[in-house]
């Protein structure tokens, strides 16, 4: 398990690059601002964020608000008899600078825990508390970014009618 998650996917599709830039370009709207109400919004594209030549940084639309959403950001390249799509899934950086002041905090902490056991004899089982928030902290920023992640891959798939080519993990941080 990673401590910040993230992924490398390759996208192979028949599509000529024109038309994979048509079907990005109509499924990809700027950003929006912070929107408040209960109507499920009734638009047809499926990302937001921008699209440019043969880039793209953008993440899914989804109701309410998930600071795991994956954000992708890629290129398009020719390939043999069609189009592939190379594109990063990370976690935002909000995300990662708060995990390291939580990672850092709590570590901390821990260590703090540790010399008190050595050199006042305090009870071991203390130091438990801040491996169960190390561990919680990791684990729910490795299950939010997967549960989305694996999501915006398949709706990315969909749209352009591909297969994916390989999907390789990027270093752990």
């Amino acid at each position: 398990m990673k401590i910040i998650p993230s992924d490398k996917i390759e996208i192979i599709t028949t599509l000529s690059n024109q038309e994979v830039r048509k079907i990005l370009a109509e499924n990809i709207r700027p950003k929006k601002g912070l929107k408040i109400g209960f109507n499920k919004s009734q638009e047809k594209e499926l990302f937001e964020g921008n699209f440019e030549q043969d880039r793209f940084e953008m993440q899914r639309i989804i109701t309410g608000r998930n600071s795991f959403l994956p954000q992708v950001k890629g290129q398009i390249q020719p390939y043999i008899n069609g189009t592939k799509l190379v594109a990063d899934l990370k976690v935002q950086t909000f995300v990662i600078v708060f995990m390291i002041f939580w990672l850092t905090f709590v570590g901390f902490a821990f260590i703090m825990g540790i010399i008190r056991v050595i050199n006042q004899g305090t009870n071991p089982f203390l130091l438990i508390f801040p491996l169960i928030m190390i561990g919680f902290g990791i684990g729910l920023v490795n299950y939010g970014f997967n549960s989305q992640k694996d999501k915006s891959i398949s709706d990315l798939n969909r749209i352009i009618n591909g297969q994916i080519k390989e999907k390789t993990f990027a270093n752990t941080v």
